[in-house]
């Protein structure tokens, strides 16, 4: 994943065209639509999970999860929780794209207060896409 301080230095250093500065209401299309974006819902919701489970330990040491439920109530959580992840993975993706598309908004000329505008868009993404706490330092 591409650091936002790399993006940032990146966005502050792209050429500022003097057509679209802050005096001229001239803003190109693709810079409006990344300052107009905003973080679509995540509309993919968690299976619950059915019954009682434990954690069960071998003789090797690993460790898996043993349900009380019969086999046909767990196999229809297992196929909820596979769509809940195709459908986590689809919106992580559109939101890879939608990173990509505001990052691409900088070679049509920003002001600078359109650059953090932009970065703060971008930093919502990568807040979603990397959370805090798997985030070194």
């Amino acid at each position: 994943m591409i650091r936002l301080a790399a993006l940032t230095i990146a966005l502050l250093l792209a050429p500022i065209n003097a057509a679209y500065g802050e005096d001229n209401p001239q803003v190109h299309k693709k810079v409006q639509q990344a300052l107009a974006w905003e973080l679509p819902e995540n509309k993919c919701v968690p299976p619950k999970a059915p019954g009682k489970s434990k954690q069960v330990t071998d003789d090797l040491g690993s460790t898996h999860t043993e349900w009380d439920v019969d086999s046909y109530t767990l196999e229809r959580y297992q196929r909820k929780e596979n769509r809940w992840k195709k459908c986590e993975e689809r919106y992580k993706t559109r939101l890879v794209k939608d990173f990509e598309t505001l990052k691409n908004s900088a070679q049509y000329g920003l002001t600078e207060s359109q650059a953090e505008i932009i970065l703060g868009k971008m930093k919502q993404i990568q807040e979603v896409l990397v959370p805090a706490e798997t985030t070194p330092g």
